[in-house]
């Protein structure tokens, strides 16, 4: 059944990259990304931007906006609980999440929760596949995660909205943002809210799901002013979760999780023969874990971060560009189950672009990072771009990474490891894209190897401890197709599929790594006119092994998504979807039930 089902949706699917395209071309004014490297070095590599309106169709959590948006697959402990990512089959800590230029996985787990993000903050949401250690340090191996907030300076304009959604299992979702441009002064600032009870039934028993209430607020201010050939920015975040933690089909859930975040950016950037950009961030964040939520009794952990780095970069001819860059950080951390440590990390880093012809340039970049507690490898990528005529480009790019241990790796109480070494990992990729009329047809294929991987091994039945012991190879296709076309004035229709096959293996072992199913696949139609938009979006996860030994699964599934939009006027909009529509029982964790069919509404008003 759901192989018939499979077949007509990739007969009617959309494409996020389409509409991201669409989403710039309508945009004249200047605008300037925070993180100028994405734009001007790595035209070799895979860049999936992901525009407003995808967002906006999944904008209850990131992780919904990358499952049906991008090739990364996600375990989630229940629906709102712990999200962990999977990219090209690498682990959660092997993902890099990057706010406006700056890393922020936890200095802690060494990765972000996905689930803890709301995705509407930001302008831009940018999927870079591949390594990415050369640009951004510790965790970028299967690929990073960028979330762009941006400046853009045009003719006088102030706007303000507003967003209200309700959904099944008490879901409220509140927003709000307000921007005001000029020739010389940018000025955006918003806030975000969403609460759910979340006591889903679990699909052919009489269980709920009990205990998994969840709550997240944040704000933001962004804020630019150019002068002469200057320009001066601030980037604020301030992200705060509760959230209890949900049981399963064997266990009943007691405990719970507070997380604060907040995250600060000023940057200068000075125009010239050589364009000069000076920053500096400050990072924290903290957590609280409760065992018992009811007893208040909870380990808590918290960690502050300065980043400043300064970077010269300047087009030596018309053809070639060089970007050398210095960034020192210092991160002081104290847990309760760690105790208190600090480290010092300065990066060099030496980015070159050769646009050799007129339709092939190649990039050569290097990073070489001192650290006070270990010696981290000198990393390095290369790349390429083909453009053999305007139907087909090729790719090629390859980069040496690795992932620094954590603090929880180095010093947990009870098992911590001060004598780790960091993970390192060579990773190769081609592709290739063809244009055919207005269809899109993209093809990658990648190997990652990855040596002295981290990994947590028992000592006694109670007691486990992190050994540099594990070797992995990771081998994969990613197909994605895509396809718009506009009938004259009645309107826009958006296709896109994607599929991916993944073969992430432990090589001692030669067995297949845990939660990575070799199979997934997304897709998304949407078909839009002046005032109406109808879509829907699929998503298809093969089986994944949930031990060592391959012995035990957790099923594959499909899942299917129905949503519209309606603008009753210019200034107001509303709509909804129906998620999980065929009522599919589905996990991506073992024992841990994800939501039964239910309904989101919302509405927008928008003031110009």
């Amino acid at each position: 059944m759901w192989k018939s089902r499979f077949i007509i949706l990739l007969i009617f699917l959309f494409g996020h990259a389409v509409q991201a395209q669409l989403d710039s071309l309508q945009h004249l004014d200047e605008v300037f990304l925070t993180d100028s490297k994405l734009e001007n070095f790595w035209s070799g590599f895979t860049q999936n931007r992901i525009g407003k309106s995808s967002v906006e169709r999944n904008s209850f959590s990131l992780t919904e906006v990358l499952q049906y948006n991008s090739f990364i697959y996600f375990k989630e402990n229940g629906a709102g609980m712990v999200s962990s990512p999977s990219f090209r089959g690498t682990n959660a800590a092997q993902t890099a999440v990057i706010w406006n230029g700056i890393n922020i996985n936890s200095h802690f787990t060494g990765q972000t929760d996905f689930n803890v993000i709301a995705p509407g903050a930001y302008d831009e949401i940018i999927i870079r596949s591949g390594g990415g250690g050369v640009g951004y340090g510790s965790g970028a191996v299967g690929g990073s995660v960028h979330l762009n907030n941006t400046f853009s300076f045009g003719t006088k304009k102030e706007e303000a909205k507003f967003h209200l959604g309700y959904g099944s299992f008490e879901t409220t979702e509140a927003g709000g943002e307000y921007t005001l441009r000029s020739e010389n002064f940018y000025l955006n600032a918003g806030t975000n809210f969403i609460s759910s009870k979340n006591d889903y039934p679990y699909l052919g028993t009489d269980m709920f799901n009990t205990h998994g209430e969840y709550l997240r607020f944040g704000t933001k201010m962004n804020m630019a002013k150019k002068f002469g050939r200057g320009r001066i920015g601030w980037n604020s975040e301030y992200v705060y979760n509760d959230r209890n933690f949900s049981g399963s089909l064997t266990t009943l859930g007691k405990d719970g999780y507070k997380d604060y975040h907040t995250r600060n950016l000023v940057q200068y950037e000075l125009e010239g023969t050589w364009k000069s950009t000076t920053g500096m961030a400050h990072v924290f964040e903290e957590f609280r874990y409760y065992p018992n939520k009811k007893k208040g009794l909870y380990d808590t952990g918290r960690a502050h971060t300065l980043v400043a780095n300064t970077a010269l970069e300047r087009a030596l001819t018309e053809k070639i560009r060089m970007n050398a860059k210095a960034e020192y950080s210092f991160t002081d951390a104290e847990g309760d189950n760690t105790g208190a440590h600090k480290r010092n990390t300065l990066a060099l880093l030496l980015l070159w672009n050769h646009k050799l012809l007129e339709n092939l340039d190649y990039g050569l970049n290097l990073r070489r990072e001192f650290l006070n507690d270990f010696d981290n490898p000198l990393l390095f990528s290369a790349d390429a771009l083909w453009k053999v005529n305007s139907a087909y480009h090729l790719r090629i790019n390859g980069s040496k990474n690795y992932r620094v241990p954590t603090f929880n790796d180095l010093f947990w109480v009870s098992g911590g490891n001060p004598h780790l070494n960091p993970e390192t990992s060579y990773q190769a990729e081609v592709g290739q894209e063809v244009c055919y009329k207005s269809f899109v047809f993209d093809l990658s294929v990648y190997y990652i190897h990855s040596k002295d991987m981290i990994k947590w091994v028992p000592v006694t039945p109670v007691v486990w401890k992190p050994e540099n012991i594990a070797r992995a190879e990771n081998k994969g296709v990613e197909f994605r197709i895509t396809y718009a076309h506009h009938f004259r004035d009645f309107g826009y229709l958006h296709l896109n599929a994607g599929y991916s096959y993944t073969d992430a293996s432990d090589v001692e072992k030669n067995k297949q790594l845990i939660y990575v199913p070799y199979h997934t696949a997304h897709g998304l139609v949407s078909f839009e006119t002046k005032k109406t938009l109808l879509y829907s979006q699929f998503l298809y996860n093969g089986p994944a092994f949930t031990t060592t030994d391959n012995s035990a699964i957790v099923d594959g599934y499909q899942v299917v998504n129905a949503g519209f939009g309606y603008q009753l006027s210019k200034t107001l909009e509303w709509g909804g979807a129906v998620k999980n529509i065929f009522n599919v029982y589905y996990e991506n964790v073992a024992y841990r039930p994800m939501p039964s069919r239910n309904i989101q509404l919302y509405i927008n008003f928008n003031i110009y």
